[in-house]
């Protein structure tokens, strides 16, 4: 099994989050930051599974855009609740950081012969889809001399790198191109 390590979701949710904010102050919105990384790893919750149910159980329903909606709407209830101004907006963009989620494993080449990709659309579809052009290396979980291998590290500068100049792409344009003077609410 090949995926885009948590590395490349956390950052990629955390643009999601600067999109969002306006900018990033680690002072201020760590706690909005973190939860924006909470909604990019959330779909990978089906990894707890994998000993049980093996490898293939992972990548199916909670990397489905359903999961993202649903996990979405329960997080933003709970926020609604515990903060009186909230608005769809960021129902919006926790959805966005989400459903990045499972289009990165999208993405990534999936070495599962049996299987291959990502259940996008599950419970209207149960076909698994995976790009003809990966942009993720990802690493092997399968085996344990694989995890710990130059492939690995390889993947993790690459992710690192990639995303990273993402999230810094995104801190710039939104302080050059897009900046009113003011952030956005929460």
């Amino acid at each position: 099994m090949i995926m885009p390590l948590p590395i490349a979701h956390t950052l990629i949710s955390t643009s999601v989050f600067v999109a969002y904010r306006g900018g990033f102050s680690l002072k201020d919105d760590w706690r909005w930051a973190a939860l924006f990384a909470f909604a990019g790893l959330l779909p990978d919750i089906d990894f707890v599974t994998v000993p049980f149910l093996g490898f293939g159980a992972h990548r199916g329903f909670t990397h489905s855009f359903l999961f993202a909606f649903l996990a979405t709407a329960l997080i933003y209830i709970f926020i609604s609740i515990w903060r009186s101004k909230t608005t769809p907006r960021l129902w919006a963009f926790l959805f966005m950081a989400m459903a990045l989620h499972p289009i990165c494993d999208y993405f990534t080449y999936d070495y599962l012969v049996e299987r291959g990709g990502v259940k996008l659309f599950y419970p209207f579809s149960n076909e698994y889809y995976e790009s003809p052009l990966p942009i993720f290396m990802g690493i092997e979980l399968r085996h344990l001399k694989t995890i710990f291998s130059l492939h690995t590290l390889a993947a993790v500068a690459y992710e690192t790198v990639l995303s990273g100049a993402l999230l810094l792409t995104t801190l710039y344009l939104k302080r050059t191109f897009f900046s009113t003077g003011r952030r956005a609410e929460q």
